[in-house]
Order: C-alpha cells, then sequence, then structure tokens
C-alpha cells in the first residue's frame, strides 16, 4: 500500500508553511473532502488569516512552537464556513535545508467537527443535567446491587439519616431501620426486574421529627461493571402526607353519589392546577330536565338518577382526572395531561364528552319505567398555569350555552383571561340570578 494512500487514510488534508509561516499549499489527501473555504487561508499565515478563530492566548502558546522550529500535534482550530463552524485537528513538522536552515512546516489537519459537535452536545446534556439537579430538591443517591451506596445528592442535608460523607462506601442496612430497609429492598428488586420501581413510601425518624418519603429506582446501565448500579430519587412527602391525613378526617365526599363534594373537588382541582403542564380542560356537566324528573317522578328516582349517572361519569374520564358533584345536578371534571398539541387536545375532550353523552343516554339500572336523560357540557380548553375562580365562570356559561342550543349538547372554547375574575361565591349567585330560583332537588354536600 501507498505511502500517500496511508497518509490518506490518517488525515483529510497536507499543507505547507514557508519560512515566514504563511501557508503557501492545502491539497485534498482524499478526494471530495477538502472543507469549503479552506483555501482561502494560502498566502497568509494562520493568525492573520480572518479564517481561522483561535483564542489571542492559544496563539502565543504556538507561536513559541513555530518560532522555536518544533514539531505539534493536534492544535484544534475553528473557521466558519457556508455559515456554520467547523473544526480541524493540525500536526505539522519543520522542515530544513541541507544546511540545517529552517524552511517552513508541512502537516496535515483531519476534519474534527462531528467530534467538536458531539462533544459539545454532551457539554450541553452535561449542563442541562446539573441545572435540573440543582432545581431539584430530592435526595438522589446511586447504589449498587448489595445496597452499597457510590454517591450521594442532598440537597436538602437535613433529610438524611447520616451527613453525606458517611454513607459513601456503607451499605444502607447499617443505618436503616429494618422496615425501611424492606421498603428499599422491594424497590431495588423490581427495578432489576422491571428496569424501574416507583412510588414506595416509608417513614424514618429524624432528629427535626418524623418524615415521610416516597422512593423511586431506575437501573443505570453501566458497561465493563460487574455489580450493576441504581438511580434511587427520594422525596419528601411529609407535608403531602400531612393534608391527606387531614383530609381523611373531614367528610369530604358527597354522601349520595360517593363524588368528591364541592370542597374536595375545589381543593383538588387547584392543587392539580399547580402541577399541570400542557393542554388541560374543564368540563361543567348539568343533567338536563333535572327539576321535571323530580317533580314528576319524585325525589327518590331523582336520587336514583343522580347515583346511576355519578357511576357512569366516573367509567368516562380517568382516575387521575379530578371530578366531583357542585350540588344538585351539576358536576365538574378536570381533564389534564392532555399534550402539548392543541389540536390532539380539542379531540381528546370530544371523545370524553361524546363518551360520557352516550353513557348518559342508556338506561338507568332501577328506575322504572325506564327514563330518558341526557347532559349539557360546557368545555373550556386552556394552558397551565391558570385560576379555577377564572376558568370555573367560562366553563359555567359554555354549559349554558349548549343548554340553549337545544340540551344535549357540547359548548367547546378556548379560555380567555377575563377582565376581572369571578369568585366562586360570585359565580354562585350569578347562576341563581340566572336561573330564577334554586333548584329545590337534594343536594348531600
Amino acid at each position: 500500500m501507498s505511502s500517500e494512500l496511508l497518509l490518506g487514510l490518517a488525515a483529510d488534508w497536507l499543507w505547507v508553511m514557508d519560512m515566514q509561516l504563511r501557508i503557501v499549499r492545502i491539497e485534498s489527501l482524499n478526494a471530495g473532502r477538502l472543507a469549503p473555504d479552506v483555501e482561502h487561508a494560502v498566502g497568509h499565515t494562520p493568525w492573520e488569516s480572518p479564517l481561522f478563530g483561535v483564542p489571542g492566548h492559544g496563539w502565543r502558546r504556538h507561536l513559541r512552537v513555530l518560532w522555536s522550529h518544533q514539531p505539534f500535534r493536534d492544535l484544534e482550530l475553528a473557521w466558519r464556513s457556508g455559515g456554520r463552524i467547523r473544526w480541524s485537528a493540525i500536526s505539522g513538522v519543520p522542515l530544513f535545508d541541507g544546511k540545517q536552515r529552517f524552511c517552513g512546516y508541512v502537516g496535515v489537519a483531519c476534519d474534527i467537527t462531528a467530534r467538536k459537535q458531539a462533544e459539545l452536545a454532551m457539554r450541553e446534556a452535561r449542563a442541562d443535567l446539573d441545572a435540573t439537579l440543582r432545581a431539584l430538591p430530592d435526595l438522589m443517591f446511586e447504589v449498587d446491587q448489595r445496597g452499597t451506596i457510590h454517591h450521594v445528592h442532598a440537597p436538602q442535608p437535613e433529610l438524611l439519616a447520616a451527613p453525606a460523607d458517611r454513607l459513601i462506601g456503607r451499605n444502607h442496612r447499617q443505618f436503616l431501620p429494618a422496615e425501611v430497609i424492606t421498603v428499599v429492598e422491594q424497590a431495588l428488586t423490581e427495578a432489576r426486574q422491571q428496569g424501574h420501581a416507583r412510588g414506595y413510601r416509608y417513614a424514618l425518624q429524624l432528629p427535626q421529627g418524623p418524615c415521610w418519603f416516597e422512593l423511586s429506582a431506575a437501573r443505570k446501565h453501566t458497561p465493563g461493571k460487574a455489580t450493576p448500579r441504581y438511580v434511587l430519587i427520594v422525596r419528601d412527602i411529609t407535608e403531602l402526607k400531612r393534608r391527606e391525613a387531614e383530609l381523611s378526617e373531614l367528610a369530604f365526599h358527597d354522601s349520595l353519589t360517593g363524588l368528591p363534594n364541592r370542597r374536595l373537588l375545589m381543593d383538588r382541582i387547584e392543587q392539580t392546577l399547580l402541577r399541570q403542564t400542557g393542554w388541560a380542560a374543564l368540563l361543567f356537566v348539568d343533567l338536563d330536565n333535572f327539576k321535571t324528573i323530580n317533580d314528576t317522578r319524585g325525589h327518590a328516582t331523582g336520587d336514583q338518577v343522580l347515583m346511576a349517572f355519578a357511576d357512569k361519569l366516573r367509567h368516562s374520564v380517568r382516575e387521575a382526572d379530578p371530578m366531583g358533584r357542585l350540588g344538585g345536578d351539576e358536576f365538574l371534571v378536570l381533564l389534564v395531561d392532555l399534550g402539548d398539541d392543541a389540536s390532539v387536545a380539542r379531540r381528546a375532550v370530544q371523545r370524553v364528552a361524546r363518551a360520557l353523552m352516550q353513557a348518559t343516554a342508556q338506561p338507568y339500572p332501577g328506575v322504572e319505567p325506564p327514563i330518558s336523560v341526557s347532559v349539557s357540557i360546557g368545555a373550556l380548553l386552556f394552558q397551565s398555569p391558570a385560576c379555577l375562580s377564572e376558568l370555573l365562570p367560562q366553563a359555567d356559561a359554555l354549559m349554558y350555552r349548549a343548554k340553549q342550543a337545544g340540551k344535549g349538547r357540547v359548548s367547546l372554547r378556548w379560555y380567555k383571561p377575563p377582565n376581572r375574575p369571578l369568585g366562586v361565591a360570585a359565580l354562585t349567585e350569578r347562576r341563581k340570578q340566572r336561573r330564577g330560583v334554586e333548584k329545590p332537588q337534594k343536594s348531600s354536600e
């Protein structure tokens, strides 16, 4: 194999400098691989050429090598070509005549643009990861399959069972109580089998008092290591558990339908709105002609209809979507996590509304003779962040628009910021005035 062919496999271009360190020749060692605009460097020293971009201190260091007539390798040069930055790694050796007088340099260059772009992408990804870690309040651990801790990230060190530097190299069995060890090992087992584990909760007694945590685990890709590694994310849910305990002590469910009543429903929707990202929709649902059912068939039949409709509502939406009974024949549903595409979100809302209307039209068990029931739905699409006190009046108005259009319909619209938000209490009073009198049917709040 010729030396030229071997050189072409190892480098992309050949270059030559004269004794004044001006580039006098550049040629491709592989046809078609000479980068655009490189030939414009001929006739200039690299540091005088507008083509190349090396920081001043970089040239100063390199000039000392050149003027001392020493060989060099892998000097990284950047230049702008065709609106983009390209990179080369330059290597060279000095040339001397028969009297050992310096004549210039000869060298090769390799296009390293792809490598530099990959390095930049890795730096950006690392910067994103570092920023994410700094923003997260959660504890993070890297452990092996035996439970030995290799790394600790603790933005809130007061939540650790021991100082971070005392945890490295120790096994979790050495400092955690038996019941917590059981939970951790269950999570590790699931992560080993499934690749990840979520939702493992445990309590830990710390100096500041009892704290609750939620543990998630994921198996880490560790090529070359005999023992698998796992990343554990530990979130402080003490405040969440306290709120859950408070709520469990209160009767926040409608005694007739079993759905969350107004108070719990509003709280759940407001809490969900704080975490919601992307598109969501608030559905204001009202049973059509319910007062007529109460008046003609009695309140017992009306109660059966409400209970059966509540079951239909449960089966028409996801568990993650907050829903409940506002009172009387009015219900509210928040459809969450509808994605970032507005048209996709709109279609999802329409599907849910159609499914609910179809379910509503089906027979109602225990109601004899059979009764025909329909619903009017006001569907308000919005993006987070949003405030319930602004969303609710618009959803309510859309529901009434559906009724005015003939009942048994859906009125869907995008959210529009109001000039003056209407509070929930003011909304209730406005609805009473619009109906003329308050409906007489039962409300089990």
